[in-house]
């Protein structure tokens, strides 16, 4: 997926929370900002949303590779 959204793309996941908090850690990675929120019926339904937003960046210019 990360190849396929572009940068500043967002991506929504609805799904119970154990399974947003393993989506969120593997997207962290990715470095994308994440957001968890409430269910539209309220915060005592178990189900959940999170939103990613796939971040715009580049490399570090002052790496030096060791050849």
């Amino acid at each position: 997926m990360d190849r396929i959204l572009r940068p500043e793309g967002a991506v929504i996941f609805r799904d119970e929370v154990d399974v947003l908090i393993k989506v969120k850690k593997i997207v962290g990675g990715m470095r994308w900002d994440t957001k968890l929120v409430d269910h539209e019926d309220g915060p005592l339904v178990p189900e959940k949303i999170l939103i990613a937003v796939k971040q715009y960046w580049v490399a570090d210019t002052n790496a030096t590779s060791t050849q």
